[in-house]
């Protein structure tokens, strides 16, 4: 049996330059979803677009003002109940390996490093306050009877290979404690629910359910299929 990888966690940073880094992994991500069929995912690749670079940069930038005025996840932030709605926490999942065992899609990136053990960033989550515009059909910016954090973003860098393996579900657990942290019972989130719902049922298989569909239009033929999950304490 392989053994199972160790995580480290931190926050994610405009200072330690996590944005570029988020964005080389969501590149990373394309060539594997190619190969099991699920290319229109992501139809583009982010580091070509100003625009989705510009949107991690502000991912990272909001959790970075959120971490100053939130310094605590705790009910004493919540606003009748509800999480503030510029609430964020952007989160790397990292680990230690040997220089020598370094994959070779990241051997350049690590050569000049004058250590023996490398800890490499391998995962990262963004959580937020509220939902995403695309997804309210299906559930509210926020839900006033029974409030939420919405996972915003859940990524692996493949280039780190089975050193990866294992930090989303590892990552989802600090979702998980975040919400328990701020007093809630909910986490919500979505994902793309093409190629037979595979990636729905990765969520499922985290003990997250499927509560609702929705489709966001990207021209007058198509449509990017979403699905809304959930999970409760």
């Amino acid at each position: 049996m392989a053994p199972t990888n160790i995580f480290k966690f931190r926050a994610a940073t405009l200072a330690a330059g996590d944005e570029r880094w988020f964005v080389e992994a969501w590149d990373s991500t394309l060539p594997y979803l190619a190969a099991i069929g699920s290319t229109n995912q992501w139809q583009y690749i982010p580091s070509n677009l100003p625009g989705a670079v510009d949107k991690v940069k502000k991912m990272v930038a909001d959790s970075d003002i959120s971490a100053e005025k939130y310094p605590v996840s705790s009910p004493a932030i919540l606003e009748g109940g509800i999480p503030p709605p510029d609430w964020a926490r952007a989160y790397v999942a990292s680990i230690d390996v040997k220089k020598e065992d370094i994959p070779i899609a990241l051997a350049d990136k690590y050569s000049s490093v004058d250590k023996d053990v490398v800890s490499i960033p391998v995962g990262a989550m963004i959580l937020q306050g509220k939902s995403s515009e695309y997804v309210r059909s299906v559930i509210p910016e926020q839900d006033e009877k029974e409030p939420f954090i919405y996972l915003l973003f859940l990524m692996t860098d493949h280039r780190a290979g089975a050193f990866a393996k294992g930090s989303g579900s590892a990552l989802l657990g600090i979702a998980k404690e975040e919400v328990k942290n701020l007093g809630l019972k909910r986490l919500c989130g979505d994902c793309w629910r093409g190629n037979g719902r595979r990636l729905v049922g990765y969520y499922e298989g985290q003990g997250l359910m499927a509560i609702g569909d929705f489709d966001v239009p990207k021209n007058e033929q198509d449509s990017w299929e979403g699905c809304v999950v959930e999970w409760r304490t």
